[in-house]
């Protein structure tokens, strides 16, 4: 059977563990940076000791707000190594089948200049992916501003791990992306672990439930088949009634 994710913020899951054990909700923990200064080891042994009792998988979300892994500025990035090194340290109460990321790239903040966030984004990867290859952890870089596949896919490449792989978001691409769908799947396919289901009608990031937008999730499915891709599939509401209904539509395609 295949097991589908549901982000939850993880002080949600501190309210309403009850909820997520009841409903068997494998939930994707978005931990925000306010989660990082406020709650400590207690808190996340708590949970993650719940969700293993009750043989619910997990993966993490990083924070992203604000944060700049490719950043020019030393200070800001600093700041964003401090918090992606938090994640994994508290990643190893929960061992997540991933740790999801945002690169940080796009045209506007760097003026088109990919050479320049790559080669400042490397620095910041490098000891990330050395320190998860030590202790088993799977780090995925997500899409989000990109209008195509092609930062992301160097940046996989130049630090070429099995640790370090992609999370395509389809919201996101449907948004943001003036590449095909086709050409997606076709350049990072090889590096596709993990997919955020959720849709938009192409003004903003909705994240309505799958097929309530304009993403084209016939094709995405197909695409994933063709390319005999089997990744983690995460669905994203950001209310309730969306969870339900993201659930009923996701039926059609798993």
């Amino acid at each position: 059977m295949t097991i589908i994710h549901i982000n939850a913020p993880f002080n949600m899951l501190l309210t309403r563990i009850d909820f997520v054990i009841e409903n068997k909700i494998n939930p994707e923990i978005y931990l925000s940076a306010w989660d990082l200064d406020k709650y400590g080891e207690e808190e996340f042994h708590s949970i993650s000791k719940i969700l293993k009792e009750n043989k619910l998988d997990v993966t993490i979300h990083a924070p992203y707000m604000d944060l700049s892994p490719g950043g020019i500025d030393q200070k800001v990035k600093q700041v964003t190594i401090e918090r992606f090194s938090r994640v994994i340290e508290i990643a190893y109460h929960f061992k997540p089948k991933t740790i999801v990321f945002h690169p940080g790239y796009d045209k506007w903040r760097f003026d088109g200049n990919v050479e320049l966030w790559l080669g400042s984004s490397l620095k910041t990867w490098e000891p990330l992916v050395d320190k998860a290859e030590k202790n088993g952890l799977l780090l995925a870089i997500e899409n989000v501003f990109e209008e195509t596949p092609d930062s992301i896919k160097s940046l996989l490449d130049h630090i070429h791990s099995p640790n370090f792989r992609f999370c395509f978001d389809t919201g996101h691409q449907n948004l943001f992306s003036k590449t095909t769908l086709s050409q997606w799947i076709e350049c990072l396919g090889d590096y596709l672990v993990e997919v955020h289901l959720h849709d938009n009608h192409k003004q903003r990031d909705e994240h309505l439930p799958i097929g309530e937008g304009g993403f084209d999730f016939d094709l995405f499915f197909k695409l994933l088949s063709i390319h005999k891709i089997n990744p983690i599939y995460t669905i994203e509401p950001h209310e309730e009634a969306h969870l339900w209904r993201g659930l009923k539509a996701l039926k059609k395609y798993i």
